[in-house]
C-alpha cells in the first residue's frame, strides 16, 4: 500500500532536501532509460524484419512510429492520472506494462501483431516517462536540480547508444526477437527499484479530475499530423490529408474549448501564461524533430550504403552520445552564468550544423566525415537538454508538476515521433515502394547500387536537410523565451 508522505510544504516554502532524492533519481532514471532504449534499439533490427517478414520501410516504420506515437498520446492522461493516483502506482504500473509487452513483442509471429504489442508498449512507456522529471522537480532543491537534469540528459544519450552498440550485438548473434529479452530485463529492474525505492506523494486531485473528453480530443489532435504526412509520402496533397489536417485543428480547438470551461482540465491552460514553460516546451519539440533523424537515417546508411554489420552500424553512433553525455554532465555548472536561453539556443543551432554535415556523406563517406557532425549534434544535444528541462519546469508551481512534466514530455515525444516519421516517410517515398522492400530485404553487408543507392542518398540528403531547417526555427524559439525566472516552489 502507497505510504503518503507527511511531510507539509508552506506556501513560498523551497522544499526540503530529501535524503533519499538520488536513490529516487536512479530508480526513475530507470525508466527513462528502457523507455528511450526502446524506441531507438529496434531502428537496426529494420532490415532484418524485412527480410523476415516480407514487407518494406512503409509498413516497417509503424514499428518505431506506433511506439512512438503512443507514447505521445498516454503522456497528458498519464500526468492526470499521476495527480489522482499518485506518481509512484503510475510508474509501477507503466514498468509491468513494458514487462509484459516486451515478451508478447518476442513472440510477435507476424508484423501486423508486432505493430499492435508496440501500441501497447508505448502505453506502458508513455505511463513512465510522465512523471520522470516531474518526480526529479520534486526531490531536489533548485541548486541541485541542473546537476539532476544533466543526469536525465545523460542517461538519454546512455539509452540511444545502449540501444543501437547492443541492439547490433545482439542482432547479429540471436536475431532481431532478442531485442526485447534487453526490455524486459531493464524494465524488470525498474519495477523492482520503483516498487522499493519510490514514495508516494500528496494527491492533488480527487478520482473525479479525470478529463476523458480532453483525452480523446487530445489523443486525435496529436494523432491528426501523422496521419496526414502518411497521406502526403503516398498519394501527396489531396482532399484527404486536407481533411485529416482540417479535423485535427478542429479536435484541437475543441480540446482548448473543453480544458477553458473544467474545473480540474486534463490541461492547465494556465500554464501557458509562463513564457519560459510555452517556448521550453515547443524548442524541445523541435529539438526532437530535428536530432532523430540522425537515430534513424544514420543506422539505415551504415548498413545499406556502406554495408556494415548491425553492431558497426550502431558503433557507428557512439561519438554522439559520448560527447552529448560529456557536455551535460559539463553544461550543468555552466547554467547560472550564461542562462538557459543561450546554452540552450547555441545547443539548437550545433544540431543543425550537424545535420547539413551529414546531408553531405555520398557511397563511400570515411568515418572522420561521419564522427565529425556526430560530434556537433552530442555537444547540441548536451548544450540544450539540461537548461532547457530545468528553465521549463522551474517556474511551474508543485501542484502542477505532473501534468506540466506531461506536457513537456509530450513536446519532446511529439517532436521524436514526427521526426520518425518525416525521416521514414521521405526515404520511403525516395525509394518508391519496390525500391523501399527490395533496400531493406538484402543480405547482411550488401550495398546499394545504381538508381537504389542513388534514391537513398537523394532522400537522405533532403531528410536531413530539412531536419537541420526545423532545428533554426528551434533555435529561434529558444532565444525567444526571454530571461530565465525564479524558481517557484
Amino acid at each position: 500500500m502507497d505510504q503518503v508522505n507527511p511531510a507539509v510544504q508552506r506556501p513560498g516554502e523551497a522544499p526540503p532536501a530529501n535524503p533519499d532524492r538520488w536513490w529516487t533519481l536512479a530508480a526513475v532514471e530507470c525508466g527513462n532509460f528502457v523507455v528511450y532504449m526502446d524506441g531507438f534499439i529496434v531502428t537496426l533490427a529494420l532490415p532484418a524484419m524485412a527480410r523476415q517478414f516480407g514487407v518494406g520501410l512503409p509498413v516497417l516504420k509503424w514499428v518505431i512510429v506506433a511506439y512512438l506515437l503512443t507514447v505521445t498520446v498516454t503522456l497528458l492522461p498519464a500526468g492526470r492520472l499521476a495527480d489522482i493516483w499518485g506518481r509512484r502506482r503510475i510508474v509501477v504500473i507503466g514498468m509491468g506494462v513494458l514487462v509484459v509487452t516486451s515478451v508478447l513483442c518476442a513472440l510477435a509471429p507476424t508484423v501486423e501483431t508486432l505493430i499492435a504489442f508496440r501500441v501497447l508498449q508505448g502505453v506502458g512507456g508513455g505511463l513512465v516517462l510522465a512523471n520522470v522529471m516531474a518526480e526529479i522537480t520534486a526531490v531536489f532543491p533548485k541548486q541541485e536540480r541542473r546537476k539532476a537534469m544533466a543526469v536525465n540528459a545523460s542517461i538519454l544519450a546512455l539509452a540511444q547508444v545502449t540501444g543501437l552498440v547492443l541492439g547490433g550485438l545482439l542482432i547479429g548473434q540471436f536475431g532481431w526477437r532478442s531485442l526485447f529479452l534487453v526490455i524486459l530485463a531493464v524494465s524488470l529492474a525498474g519495477l523492482i527499484l520503483s516498487l522499493r525505492i519510490l514514495k508516494a506523494r500528496p494527491r492533488s486531485q480527487d478520482r473525479s479530475a479525470m478529463d476523458w473528453t480532453g483525452a480523446v480530443l487530445a489523443v486525435v489532435a496529436t494523432s491528426a499530423p501523422f496521419l496526414v504526412i502518411e497521406q502526403l509520402s503516398q498519394e501527396g496533397l489531396n482532399p484527404a490529408s486536407l481533411a485529416i489536417l482540417l479535423g485535427g485543428a478542429a479536435a484541437l480547438a475543441l480540446f482548448v474549448a473543453v480544458e477553458q470551461r473544467l474545473a480540474k482540465p486534463l490541461l492547465t491552460l494556465g500554464l501557458f501564461r509562463s513564457r519560459a514553460f510555452t517556448f521550453g516546451s515547443v524548442a524541445a519539440a523541435f529539438y526532437f524533430v530535428a536530432a532523430v533523424a540522425c537515430y534513424f537515417l544514420l543506422p539505415l546508411y551504415a548498413q545499406l550504403v556502406l554495408g556494415r554489420s548491425p553492431v558497426m552500424a550502431g558503433v557507428l553512433i557512439v561519438p554522439l552520445s559520448l560527447v552529448l553525455t560529456a557536455t551535460s554532465l559539463t553544461v550543468s555548472s555552466l547554467g547560472d552564468r550564461a542562462g538557459a536561453r543561450n546554452l540552450s539556443t547555441a545547443g539548437m543551432l550545433c544540431v543543425s550544423a550537424g545535420l547539413v554535415g551529414l546531408s553531405w556523406l555520398g557511397p563511400d563517406a570515411g568515418d572522420a566525415s561521419i564522427i565529425g557532425p556526430l560530434v556537433l549534434l552530442g555537444m547540441g544535444g548536451g548544450l540544450f537538454h539540461p537548461p532547457n528541462n530545468s528553465a521549463t519546469l522551474n517556474t511551474v508551481p508543485a501542484q502542477h508538476l505532473s501534468v506540466a512534466n506531461g506536457f513537456l514530455s509530450t513536446a519532446r515525444n511529439f517532436g521524436q515521433a514526427i521526426g520518425t516519421a518525416l525521416a521514414a516517410s521521405l526515404l520511403a517515398h525516395g525509394l518508391g515502394a519496390a525500391g523501399a522492400d527490395a533496400a531493406l530485404a538484402g543480405e547482411v553487408g550488401a550495398r546499394l547500387g545504381g538508381s537504389q543507392l542513388e534514391a537513398f542518398l537523394g532522400a537522405q540528403q533532403l531528410a536531413f536537410r530539412l531536419a537541420a531547417a526545423l532545428g533554426l526555427v528551434g533555435a529561434v524559439i529558444s532565444v525567444s523565451r526571454g530571461a530565465e525566472a525564479p524558481a517557484v516552489h
